[in-house]
């Protein structure tokens, strides 16, 4: 994946730089997080945003794919490209063998904050469905960039699980105040949606995700994702 970011995917959109960096990473470990944002994006086991498990231990590879991305800063490529913080895969490409593509998220206080409206620079709403929409929109447009690159959509489709993550951290898990009804059931949904699911991510319906072949699913991080 590292050698078609570097050749392929320039080359398909017309990018010319003498350097392009892939920022990545490798684990065997059993247990680990990634942490959006840090100098090091592969760190101990809940000290980062989202948890994995990987009982196989064989060597997975890790893709900081939003800076790459930014690596191209400047170019009609990439303002305003929507972007997946994260790529990770199994290296070794056994019968099982996964990729996922992690986009991280947050929150104050409650699950209910994760769906409030983002507004842009103008006021005006540009996600109407929150951080729960932002999220969907950069993974799908990751996909859409990664699979008009052929090299690339071959590699994506050798993988026989192939998953969106949707991970997110509630950094204060106090109720807010002044919650209206449908936001507080909707809060309350989210919490047992994340109860039930537990370590394997509630899988959610996404037509446009789900038509390229990959699974959309959600964490809270309260738990770990399951890799293998």
């Amino acid at each position: 994946m590292i050698n078609l970011l570097k050749n392929e995917l320039p080359l398909h959109y017309g990018l010319h730089r003498s350097t392009i960096n892939v920022p990545s990473e490798t684990t065997n470990e059993e247990y680990f997080d990634l942490l959006d944002g840090g100098r090091n994006f592969v760190v101990e086991y809940k000290s980062g945003n989202v948890s994995f498990e990987h009982n196989n231990k064989t060597e997975i590879e890790i893709i900081n794919y939003e800076a790459y991305i930014g690596g191209f800063s400047s170019s009609k490529f990439e303002r305003g490209r929507k972007r997946c913080d994260f790529i990770l895969y199994e290296a070794g490409g056994s019968a099982d063998s996964f990729i996922v593509l992690n986009e991280q998220t947050s929150a104050i206080g409650s699950t209910v904050n994760l769906y409030k409206p983002i507004l842009g620079k103008n006021k005006a709403v540009i996600f109407p469905g929150g951080k729960y929409e932002k999220v969907e929109v950069q993974l799908l447009k990751t996909l859409e960039t990664l699979m008009d690159v052929s090299t690339i959509s071959l590699f994506l489709n050798k993988y026989k699980r192939k998953i969106c993550l949707m991970s997110y951290v509630i950094n204060d898990p106090q109720k807010m105040a002044g919650l209206n009804a449908k936001q507080s059931f909707s809060g309350r949904y989210r919490m047992l949606e994340s109860r039930v699911t537990g370590d394997n991510g509630a899988e959610l319906e996404h037509l446009e995700i789900n038509a390229k072949g990959f699974e959309y699913r959600r964490i809270s991080h309260d738990y770990l994702f399951k890799l293998s």
